[in-house]
């Protein structure tokens, strides 16, 4: 049985870290043989050459110059992802429980979902230009009807019967919320999170370009400008480390533990940019 088991988790772990290996391999290698064409046919190379750009984006955190924008940009992602949530939320339930809700609120959604990020940033930086406030509204404005669409569709798929149950023994509203409504929700909730933060690091990093003197954004736009091309893709590969961190070190898990009891059911993604 303890044999069996190990091979079990060995398989496991092949499953799950194989297919990853292999498209990072793949990206190298697509990387390694873009840079070199690129080399070759230009006079200056836009892609620089993997290794050299990996190398770059170590030194930047060994230095510690990576911190002077990789903070604002994510206190800015921060602020913008919560706004997103808290209106997304709103907006999601109204237009859930609420006729007059769905029918108010829908055209402003879907005009949010057709609203390119580059609009938006653009529009922040001439209301309000070189501020705080540009890139974290840009990302709340940007999210907010992502979040509010699974929202929507997490409450809509509610259980009637079992509200209906919980009404006609007397639950309170309080133990209603804690024992039906939150976990009939979380999965909507927990992916309107995820689908929210993952659309924040885009949309903030591109209002940065325009309506920013520091962060991520900021630095990648300065490096291309003078033709840095190196120090532009160190900027990006400092940056999507971080990413890839919140990701399989924070979401990962949580959606493991938060979902371990139903592995039956898929947390989906609405929408899509």
């Amino acid at each position: 049985m303890a044999v069996e088991g190990a091979r079990l988790r060995g398989g496991d772990l092949t499953d799950r870290w194989l297919p990853r290996a292999v498209g990072l391999g793949l990206t190298f290698v697509l990387w390694l043989g873009l840079a070199t064409w690129f080399e070759r046919t230009s006079p200056v190379s836009p892609i620089p050459y993997p290794v050299e750009t990996l190398t770059a984006a170590a030194d930047l955190y060994l230095t510690g110059a990576v911190f002077a924008h990789l903070l604002p940009t994510l206190s800015r992602i921060v602020v913008g992802f919560a706004g997103a949530m808290v209106l997304g939320t709103v907006a999601g339930v109204l237009m859930g429980t609420t006729a007059y809700g769905e029918k108010f609120l829908s055209p402003f959604v879907v005009l949010g979902l057709a609203l390119p990020s580059v609009a938006l940033a653009a529009m922040a930086r001439l209301v309000w230009g070189f501020s705080f406030a540009a890139p974290t509204t840009a990302a709340a404005i940007a999210v907010s009807p992502f979040v509010a669409i699974n929202v929507w569709k997490g409450v809509e798929n509610l259980d009637r019967d079992r509200l209906e149950m919980a009404r006609s023994f007397g639950v309170s509203n309080r133990r209603l919320l804690r024992r039906v409504l939150t976990p009939d929700v979380a999965p909507a909730l927990f992916a309107a999170s995820r689908f929210g933060v993952a659309l924040s690091w885009k949309v903030v990093t591109v209002t940065e370009v325009f309506a920013a003197a520091s962060g991520v954004g900021y630095r990648v736009n300065q490096a291309r400008g003078s033709y840095q091309y190196l120090d532009a893709g160190a900027w990006v590969v400092a940056f999507m480390a971080v990413v890839v961190l919140v990701e399989y070190g924070a979401f990962k898990p949580l959606e493991r533990r938060a979902f371990a009891h139903r592995d039956d059911e898929d947390v989906e993604l609405t929408g899509a940019r």
